[in-house]
């Protein structure tokens, strides 16, 4: 009888496990918020026909993503931020050379900027060691480009998640005139992509696990490429709020100094369980 009580009880929980990561989005116990991102294919990278398409981003070729994983659904925030780290280091912040610009309003839900490579890895190892991850046996961690793009492209072919053009009402970018907002923008304040991922295009840089070479995609694996373990520095995607729209095309990459503190750097973080831990040091 006992046997057959524990034999059940084992079977619920591998039941209850695989019901959790089945789950199409998760809010951890810090409130951040991650989408299942499903296994799938897309088309990294763009042709040289593509408007705007730089030569470090040719050829387009064929990319699988073999595994599921959670993505930030938003920009990582200020307040999360200072939560897990114990400090807010953001430009855009109460205190800090940026507050002008928060107009008297809070800047808990702007993403957290002013970021170096090295702080994103900490704060994903941190978030990683509190006893509610650890119990829930999520790992987080940086995404790979290839991750990146195939989250931002999110089943689309054309130039941005959001169509062949993208506008300063689609995301916060620099627009064609004037200057914009100016600054980071609170975190969801536009339309999100077909995955339910917000400021993708835009906002601030988002740092990626990949350190880059310019030719990368003439020799790229076609399975969950994770980039070279050497490079010129670290990749960041997405364009921010100081750049137009062609920097933050799904295509476009670019890179800066893993150390670099700059007030247009921010990140998103992706998790996965502990079993499918993804490299995540490396020198640059």
């Amino acid at each position: 009888m006992c046997a057959h009580l524990l034999t059940s009880l084992a079977l619920l929980t591998v039941a209850a496990g695989a019901a959790r990561a089945a789950e199409p989005a998760i809010t951890n116990s810090i409130g951040m918020r991650l989408v299942l991102i499903p296994a799938g294919q897309y088309t990294a990278g763009s042709s040289a026909a593509e408007a705007q398409a730089e030569a470090d981003e040719q050829p387009a070729h064929r990319v699988t993503i073999s595994r599921p994983f959670y993505l930030g659904q938003f920009e990582v925030t200020q307040d999360e931020y200072a939560r897990v780290m114990g400090e807010n280091p953001s430009w855009f912040a109460r205190g800090a050379p940026g507050e002008k610009d928060l107009g008297g309003s809070s800047s808990g839900r702007w993403p957290a900027d002013m970021l170096a490579w090295d702080d994103c890895l900490e704060f994903c190892r941190r978030l990683s060691q509190l006893p509610a991850e650890r119990a829930a046996g999520r790992e987080y961690r940086l995404p790979t480009e290839a991750e990146w793009e195939y989250a931002c492209r999110a089943g689309s072919s054309t130039r941005f998640a959001l169509g062949e053009q993208l506008s300063s009402s689609d995301a916060n970018i620099r627009p064609a005139t004037g200057t914009g907002a100016g600054h980071p923008l609170a975190v969801g304040s536009y339309r999100p992509n077909a995955f339910g991922l917000y400021d993708m295009h835009g906002n601030v840089w988002e740092w990626c696990a990949d350190a880059y070479d310019a030719r990368q995609y003439e020799q790229a694996s076609a399975v969950d490429p994770t980039g070279p373990a050497t490079g010129t520095g670290r990749v960041v995607r997405g364009g921010d709020w100081q750049f137009p729209a062609r920097y933050a095309r799904s295509a476009n990459r670019d890179f800066t100094r893993a150390s670099r503190r700059d007030l247009g750097n921010g990140f998103r973080v992706a998790s996965s369980d502990r079993s499918s831990r993804i490299r995540k040091t490396g020198d640059h």
